[in-house]
């Protein structure tokens, strides 16, 4: 089993973690910021494993954030980690939290900057960090002793140029400029533990026992001791009563979180993430909330995992995962992934970049040397018939060729495999002939679902004969299937046909005319098989293949010009119809407002569809988009969001529309 290094916030008390107060903060202050800043970008390494810039003075522009505090959900939202969060008889933190939501500058926060959220590694330490703007350092000071009450003086340390309250997994550190938040995870060791030996068990008088008399008179009339219970009526224990712990001198402070915030707050990076050019270039196009990912810090994790997981299985299990290691490097190595949310009228866009290092390069580059197939328009139907599709287009040939460079390269990279590799390697070259396999296929593939048919099914049933004997019985029943269309280029039909003639001498395939049918056993229905004009035909309606298999779907019902220019522009594109798949759905429950289909046409009444494309152009990155379009153009879509979520909160919990 592969056991993760990496921190799971779950498996922790929510009460008095990072998780928490971070978690609050953000929701505190979603309705307060108002303008944009780049001052605590300053406190973040240029090398951090991973980035999350919050943006909420960009969203201010667009919607009234304030109104958020009004939404049900978002009241329920609030007392429900007041109670979990143990603030309840806290009037301290109540007043603070209070403050912190209506008027968050009086607490020293500046709102007019994003905030960041970062991860980076250190040694055997993964450091969490939020980075907040002060404007009035000594106002944080006195919201930071009103929290802490009678915990804030004995916590607090003057260091060299900043201030440090830590308590218990809770550290802060600030200055004139920020305040920064760490929470540190160390990560386990496959080695933990090793070197400790147990010394001998004592077995002495094992399965003897000794009687011990005791005459101590006991006082049935002392009072029993109070049990102190916490506001949701769990028993609270003093090794983890705080106060507690702080009175007895037992406090545990977390040093690793201490020594990093002072990292953070001296700056002792090699440069702060603002000299980072590719993440500086991703975020040149403003963006609500913007997502930075190192891949090759990931992946690496992933594979000492792996490693870890592997060790005592052999010599071959060994050098097979010494192999993968090296292979990834090669894919990930100086690979970051970028991903910016922006909230628009009717629309929620999120863009994505993907950097990587030059060996890739140049392979995304060949790879997505392509050319859309505009005959698969034919066999596409539009309208409000189409549910979605999904598209991906790659040279097969250049993908081979490039494949093989990077082995290479990889296999010079790892002497220990010695020529035995590079052997390997020469005879793949001779079976895998990328000339032949890209006249086969050409690497582009298109499956579509558009309406729903009504066809003959045949399915065993069991019952008895008139002898009570128990028999078994095909029977045939009409059940709706949605229609679906796979489509894929192929280049010689020559070649082709020899996969088709082994499919028909095993009897999966029966040629009926110009097309071929296959039977699926446990389905009980059809699918057909056709081959024209360099199209690979795969689908359920047969009306399609003996009908229109020459001219395909009437002109006026296939893809509108949108549609047809996503697919030409992009490698990879994925299209998803939320209302007409829904109302297909729902059949004879379309209005119902009540249960799983009630909030299925809840969905569909909002929601008008999900788009996913990647650009087939590749210069020293690759661009991609999401966009999830709402139905109502003239708003927001993080008001629609919120509107649908407060619907969807109200009707679970049986209640009416504010």
């Amino acid at each position: 089993m592969i056991h993760s290094n990496f921190p799971v916030p779950c498996q922790q008390s929510w009460k008095n973690t990072f998780y928490q107060k971070t978690f609050l903060a953000i929701l505190f202050l979603l309705p307060a910021f108002v303008a944009v800043g780049q001052t605590a970008l300053k406190y973040v390494p240029a090398n951090a494993e991973m980035v999350l810039t919050v943006n909420l003075p960009n969203l201010e522009k667009k919607v009234n954030l304030e109104q958020l505090k009004h939404y049900d959900f978002y009241q329920s939202l609030m007392k429900e980690i007041y109670q979990s969060g143990g603030m309840e008889g806290k009037e301290n933190e109540k007043a603070y939290y209070e403050e912190l939501i209506n008027h968050p500058a009086n607490l020293g926060f500046d709102l007019s900057e994003p905030f960041y959220i970062y991860l980076k590694k250190q040694s055997d330490n993964l450091h969490f960090t939020a980075v907040w703007k002060l404007s009035d350092k000594q106002k944080y000071e006195q919201g930071l002793q009103q929290l802490k009450a009678d915990g804030y003086q004995p916590n607090l340390e003057e260091k060299g140029g900043f201030q440090l309250w830590q308590s218990n997994d809770e550290t802060f550190a600030w200055n004139d400029e920020v305040v920064v938040n760490v929470w540190t995870q160390k990560q386990a060791s496959p080695y933990d533990g090793w070197g400790v030996t147990e010394g001998p068990y004592d077995w002495g008088d094992e399965g003897e026992e000794d009687v011990v008399i005791d005459d101590e008179v006991l006082d049935e009339n002392v009072p029993d001791e109070a049990v102190q219970e916490d506001p949701l009526g769990e028993t609270v224990s003093p090794a983890n009563d705080e106060a507690f712990l702080q009175e007895m001198g037992m406090a545990t402070k977390d040093t690793s979180a201490a020594v990093w915030a002072g990292i953070v707050m001296g700056r002792q990076f090699l440069q702060p993430m603002s000299r980072n050019e590719r993440f500086m270039e991703a975020i040149s196009l403003p963006s609500d909330l913007h997502f930075w990912l190192d891949y090759d810090f990931f992946f690496s994790e992933a594979m000492k995992d792996m490693n870890t997981a592997g060790q005592g299985m052999g010599r071959g299990i060994d050098a097979y995962l010494g192999a993968m290691a090296t292979f990834m490097d090669v894919f990930y190595a100086d690979t970051y992934l970028s991903m910016g949310v922006n909230f628009e009228n009717g629309k929620m866009a999120m863009s994505n970049q993907l950097f990587f290092n030059e060996d890739m390069r140049r392979f995304y580059q060949r790879v997505f040397k392509v050319k859309f197939n505009r005959k698969f328009l034919r066999y596409v139907k539009g309208g409000d018939q189409l549910f979605g599709y999904f598209y991906f287009n790659y040279n097969v040939k250049n993908t081979i060729e490039e494949g093989k460079s990077l082995l290479y390269k990889i296999f010079e990279a790892t002497p220990q495999y010695g020529d035995m590799a590079r052997d390997v390697m020469q005879i793949l070259g001779i079976v895998i002939d990328e000339d032949a396999i890209g006249k086969l296929v050409k690497g582009d593939f298109m499956v579509s679902v558009s309406g729903i048919q009504s066809v003959e099914v045949t399915q065993k049933i069991y019952d008895y004969d008139a002898d009570f004997n128990f028999i078994e019985k095909d029977t045939t029943m009409l059940q709706e299937m949605p229609v679906f269309t796979a489509l894929a280029s192929y280049g010689s039909e020559k070649d082709i046909m020899k996969f088709v003639n082994l499919g028909i001498h095993s009897e999966v395939l029966k040629k009926e005319g110009r097309y071929y049918r296959a039977t699926i056993p446990d389905m009980g229905t059809d699918l057909f098989l056709a081959l024209q004009n360099g199209v690979l035909i795969l689908t359920n309606n047969q009306y399609l293949v003996t009908q229109n298999l020459d001219k395909g779907v009437d002109k006026k019902l296939r893809l509108p010009k949108k549609h047809r220019k996503m697919l030409c522009d992009n490698a990879t594109a994925f299209y998803w119809d939320i209302p007409n798949t829904i109302r297909a759905a729902a059949g004879d429950q379309a209005d119902a407002n009540v249960g799983t289909m009630g909030y299925l046409n809840m969905l569909g009444k909002q929601f008008e569809s999900l788009e996913m494309t990647y650009s087939k152009k590749v210069g020293n990155s690759m661009k991609g988009k999401i966009d999830f379009n709402f139905i109502k153009k003239d708003k927001n879509a993080l008001q629609l969001f919120f509107n649908f979520v407060n619907d969807i909160f109200l009707e679970m919990e049986g209640g009416a529309k504010t």
